[in-house]
């Protein structure tokens, strides 16, 4: 709520975005299991095997675009639901537009042309657009849940992950039938290898992260001009779509074209992470210089905040167990103040801000009030004697 009472346009927009999520998830889930659940039907151990390496992959993977976001990861809810819209909306939709545009493809251009071409016209345009729908409804759902480039980059690999499992369980049990279904079980464990080991390093997570990087760019209050934010994230888009077109293309051949279009698609993300990473770093840091003269984060905290390890030391030596807990909590509001600082042109940021002022001050006296002195720092660490009072 604005200072005058107004609901800002992400809030009045989040019921109609969780309806649209809920309604495409429910959809697409539909037309997963309208297509698929005779072959689960057939071979149930081969389904279920495939179901089992589904679920290891998507615990990896689950795991590094999480830990790949700079200072703390994201919340788990709103990470499961980048998942879940990759694994159910963008997967089920993607079913029915692949083959509407795959037909008139072969009617318009052949079918030769549709046989060797086809997935390369179609899928780029039709899945990226899918999830990057899913990063789209996110910034409606939780607006300050996307406070940057990088965490576009994060929760867009969310949702390529969430799609590329989705399609590898789809694609073994494709296999199946494409084998003979001499023996399900081997045709599964082949199309594991092939799209999780070798593909996977450069397939759908890296193609959305690319593409979420840009509805970072764009929801991002930091004060740039629309035009300027638009272009970007439909460049970015575009770069998407391009990685993918260039990974379904039937060039170059054979496994060396593989490895290459892996290798390709895999810099192009980390490129973008990195250019990402070091942006919101250095804002990061820039807001907690500045909050060193309110008193809310001390010079020596401000070195050890964007660092996990240094919050946990930070946390550790012999102090009891209550004053662990208020540092904790120390940190967590400080670094919720970074967090709504960074966009530069939020105009809830200075109400929130004040408020998380106050809220460190009161922590503050009450770590005092427990009379649990600061033990000295390790000797080797940043700061010094006493860079870890809090």
């Amino acid at each position: 709520m604005s200072a005058d009472g107004a609901r800002p346009a992400g809030e009045r927009l989040a019921p109609i975005a969780v309806t649209v999520a809920v309604l495409a998830c429910l959809f697409g889930l539909g037309v997963l299991a309208y297509a698929y659940h005779d072959l689960v039907r057939v071979f149930p151990a081969a389904a279920a095997l495939a179901g089992f390496l589904l679920l290891l992959t998507l615990g990896v993977g689950y795991l590094l675009p999480r830990r790949f976001r700079p200072v703390v990861a994201p919340a788990h809810v709103t990470s499961l639901m980048c998942v879940g819209w990759g694994m159910t909306a963008a997967t089920g939709c993607a079913i029915p537009a692949n083959t509407g545009l795959g037909g008139i493809w072969a009617k318009t251009l052949g079918v030769d042309f549709a046989d060797t071409w086809g997935a390369a016209s179609t899928a780029p345009f039709n899945e990226e657009t899918l999830k990057l729908c899913g990063v789209l409804i996110l910034a409606l759902i939780a607006s300050r849940a996307i406070h940057a480039p990088i965490d576009g980059w994060v929760y867009g690999a969310l949702v390529g992950l969430g799609f590329q499992v989705m399609e590898n369980l789809l694609y073994a049990l494709n296999t199946i039938l494409l084998d003979g279904a001499t023996d399900p079980g081997a045709s599964v464990d082949a199309s594991f290898v092939a799209r999780a080991a070798i593909t996977g390093w450069g397939s759908h997570w890296a193609m959305s992260a690319v593409a979420g990087t840009g509805i970072g760019y764009l929801v991002a209050r930091d004060g740039r001009p629309l035009g300027r934010r638009v272009a970007v994230a439909v460049g970015c888009w575009m770069t998407a779509m391009g990685m993918h077109w260039f990974f379904d293309a039937p060039l170059p051949p054979g496994w060396r074209g593989t490895v290459l279009k892996v290798a390709v698609n895999l810099a192009i993300a980390l490129l973008v992470y990195r250019t990402a990473r070091r942006h919101y770093l250095a804002r990061f840091r820039e807001v907690a210089a500045e909050e060193a003269t309110t008193g809310a984060i001390r010079p020596e905290e401000a070195a050890l905040l964007p660092h996990r390890y240094g919050r946990r030391q930070a946390r550790g030596g012999s102090r009891p167990r209550p004053a662990r807990v208020l540092i904790g909590e120390i940190e967590n509001a400080q670094l919720a103040l970074v967090a709504a600082r960074i966009p530069h042109a939020d105009p809830q940021s200075r109400t929130l801000a004040e408020g998380l002022r106050e809220e460190i001050a009161t922590l503050r006296s009450h770590l005092r009030g427990s009379r649990a002195g600061p033990p000295s720092r390790p000797t080797g660490e940043p700061g010094g004697p006493g860079a870890r009072r809090l």
